[in-house]
């Protein structure tokens, strides 16, 4: 009984310090439970995450002493139950202490705070900054990376912030550098054929007195994030990203058009109507053999639309027909014309070039 009571807690304790998804959605998790002491996180950064580390603190610092009243509650009468139970209550207290420290003399030493000072104009003078910095954070271009349910990264025009349970770590983004120092790869299918790529960044500052920190992203993630970026993340030689499935099928859909025959037009190529930004370069051009294969799909037809996309952007469209399938079966597949919907098929993609005029 005392076993099946012991896991029980064990497991209720682990849901309260690293709340599932399902805890998250219920609204079970001490920000949410509390989110009326805390406060608006945009209203008031700073605010809000010197309250929510504090009482996220106190709370875990109870959870010990909670097992052993539960234990208690059961009718477990042990020889050790006291000595456990004082030792438990001297958790809180000692949490308390901690927090009493951390909010006296102004607030300096709370964790917060202490990430506040080295950008303070005067050393201890962190209000007139945490005011300015509140006033940026409710800016609406901030972007944020969830890393799991109980820490996050929150990017601003200025700063990188990451959020944790217990502390919040941030660097301007002018006066720090990004370094991606390891990669891992999870397949997201059994065969292998769908991965996703991690990277592990590291937040270097400048300032001798900002703590370095360092957070796990996608390479999907990164390659979104760059933008927003003062400074791009270096990724040292070593290091390899994986291009993104989509980017993979687009350089093989490339090479399969290069081996069907060019079709030649007479007027100049026109951009690309579905990105406005390449030259169009594709024809859907009838060339297969056999119309239909067993009669279990529509037969190729032939496309009268004169030449309006570019490579990429048919490759896109195809997976996007495709999507239900798996990716090693995209070219096998079948696509439609984007504007007339005629039914093609690989080899009915030919490169689209400009008939050069011999004098």
């Amino acid at each position: 009984m005392d076993v099946l009571i012991s896991l029980f807690y064990v497991l209720f304790a682990l849901c309260i310090v690293f709340p599932p998804t399902e805890f998250v959605s219920a609204g079970f998790t001490i920000p949410q439970l509390f989110e009326s002491y805390l406060g608006s996180e945009d209203n008031n950064f700073v605010k809000y995450h010197m309250r929510r580390i504090s009482i996220t603190l106190l709370i875990h610092s109870f959870l010990p002493l909670g097992y052993v009243v539960t234990l208690w509650c059961c009718g477990e009468q042990g020889e050790w139950m006291p000595c456990l139970f004082f030792a438990s209550c001297a958790i809180p207290f000692l949490a308390l202490y901690k927090l009493t420290c951390w909010w006296e003399h102004n607030q300096i030493n709370h964790p917060v705070v202490k990430a506040l000072l080295p950008y303070a104009e005067v050393e201890g003078d962190w209000r007139t900054f945490a005011s300015s910095f509140n006033m940026e954070f409710r800016g609406s271009n901030n972007v944020f990376i969830p890393l799991n349910n109980v820490s996050t990264v929150k990017i601003t025009t200025r700063w990188i912030i990451k959020v944790s349970q217990y502390s919040v770590n941030l660097v301007q983004q002018g006066d720090c550098t990004l370094v991606a120092t390891g990669t891992d790869t999870h397949d997201l299918a059994p065969t292998g054929e769908s991965e996703m790529q991690y990277l592990n960044i590291e937040a270097i500052p400048e300032r001798e007195n900002v703590k370095p920190f360092s957070f796990r992203i996608s390479s999907i993630t990164l390659r979104e994030l760059q933008p927003r970026l003062e400074r791009p993340v270096r990724v040292p030689e070593h290091i390899s990203l994986i291009p993104p499935l989509i980017e993979r099928f687009i350089s093989v859909f490339k090479d399969h058009v290069r081996q069907n025959p060019v079709y030649y037009v007479d007027q100049e190529l026109e951009q690309c109507i579905g990105c406005m930004h390449n030259q169009a370069d594709i024809k859907i051009n009838k060339r297969c053999v056999s119309d239909s294969l067993n009669g279990t799909r529509a037969p190729c037809q032939q496309c009268n639309c004169r030449v309006l996309w570019c490579a990429p952007c048919m490759a896109r469209w195809w997976a996007a027909r495709a999507g239900s399938l798996s990716p090693n079966a995209w070219l096998a597949a079948r696509g439609s014309c984007p504007v007339c919907r005629a039914v093609f098929c690989m080899v009915d993609v030919s490169p689209a070039e400009k008939r050069r005029v011999s004098h």
